[in-house]
Formats: C-alpha cells, sequence, structure tokens
C-alpha cells in the first residue's frame, strides 16, 4: 500500500562512464506517446501478459492516467524509469528519444528487495544493441549501492528465451523455476554485485543519482 503521507521523489540515473548512451529518469508527460506505442506493440507486450490483455485499449488517455500514478508512487513503493538515448554529440539538442521501460518496480526497503524488469521498442535499432545489459547494469547500481537493498529478482516467462539469455549468459544468474505461476525467478544478490563490480575492476559501473521532490501542485492535483 502507498504511503500517502510520504512525498514522491523523482529520479535521474546517470551512467560515469565516459561510453553511456543512456539514462534512466522517471517518466514525464512528454512521455506518454512513447509509452502508448509501446504498449499496443504486439513484439513487446509479447512476454508481458498483463499488457497483452490489454492489447487496443491503451491510449493516450489511460496512459497520462498512469504516468501520474507512477510519479505519484516513484520512490514511495516503486521506481518506474524510462530508458532514454542519450543524444550522440554534446551539441545535439534533439529531443529525449525514449526507448524503453525499467525501473524497480515494485521495492521493499524494510525487507530490502526490489523487482526489476525491462522492455525496449521493438526496432532493429535498438534491440540487439546492448542497451538492456546497460540499463540493468544501472538498476543494479542504484539498487544496491543507492537504496542498499540486498536481492533483486526477475520473474520471466519461459517462453521469453532473450531474457533468459540474457540474465544467464551475460549476468550469469541462475533461474529457480515457480510450477505454480508457470515462469522462471533469477535472483541477484548485494554479494553477487559486489563480486562483479571488483572483477570488473576500473569498469565498474558507477552512477550519480538526480532526485526532485514531486511539487506540491502534483501531488495534490
Amino acid at each position: 500500500m502507498t504511503d500517502h503521507s510520504a512525498q514522491a521523489r523523482l529520479i535521474t540515473i546517470r551512467s560515469l562512464s565516459p561510453r553511456a548512451r543512456i539514462i534512466l529518469r522517471s517518466p514525464k508527460y512528454s512521455d506518454v506517446p512513447s509509452l502508448t506505442r509501446r504498449g499496443n506493440d504486439p513484439l513487446c507486450t509479447r512476454y508481458v501478459p498483463g499488457l497483452r490483455a490489454l492489447q487496443g485499449k491503451i491510449t493516450n488517455e489511460t496512459n497520462h492516467k498512469q504516468v501520474q500514478r507512477w510519479r505519484a508512487e516513484s520512490g514511495i513503493k516503486a521506481f518506474f524509469l524510462v530508458v532514454v538515448l542519450l543524444p550522440e554529440k554534446e551539441s545535439d539538442d534533439t529531443e529525449d528519444a525514449t526507448i524503453g521501460d525499467t525501473g524497480l518496480t515494485p521495492f521493499d526497503l524494510t525487507k530490502k528487495t526490489a523487482e526489476c524488469g525491462i522492455m525496449l521498442n521493438s526496432g532493429p535499432s535498438i534491440r540487439g544493441k546492448g542497451y538492456a545489459v546497460e540499463a540493468l547494469e544501472m538498476n543494479f547500481a542504484f539498487g544496491f549501492d543507492h537504496l542498499k537493498l540486498e536481492t533483486i529478482y526477475f520473474d520471466t516467462l519461459d517462453e521469453n528465451a532473450a531474457m533468459r539469455g540474457l540474465l544467464e549468459k551475460r549476468f550469469r544468474l541462475s533461474g529457480q523455476w515457480n510450477d505454480e505461476d508457470k515462469d522462471w525467478r533469477y535472483v541477484a544478490t548485494k554479494e553477487w554485485w559486489l563480486e562483479r563490480q571488483t572483477a570488473a575492476g576500473e569498469g565498474r559501473v558507477e552512477i550519480e543519482v538526480e532526485e526532485e521532490m514531486l511539487s506540491d501542485s502534483e501531488r495534490s492535483s
């Protein structure tokens, strides 16, 4: 249950790597059209049963309300984040290119755990380029290093071979089959992350997090 006595905080996560290509941030109302396109793209929602069931019912109006909810709950019960493609040049004033959704949704600071996932645009200019790896590493750094979580887990359908392969081959996580829900659960631990960071040496993942409190006017709307 959301603690309405707490004030939501919006965040932007930036990688300190000079090779960073994305940032993660709380959604803005300007993201609504891209969220609607992803929500109605069968290639994006193929392994997300909840969204798949809503095909044809997701509109800019419903997503406007959803963004309002995500912003109101940000930092209280979840951090829903969008993946934003950085411009190739600092002088490039091109508008943010939102290419996916991710985040820690939900999290429980008392139990020090959170669920994570990611969904990227389905086009060939986005898929298979390593953006998912970059985004998940930033989630791990945020969750383990910033929020001091102990575990971050992923629930993944058996047929989602791409996600399972990413978690198993790239991140070396082992899945446990849940026969009741008919899916796999992969659990990343703080110890696993520390070992991974130590092994990476100078290539370890470091981030900076900017926070902004939700305005009183938006909070009361």
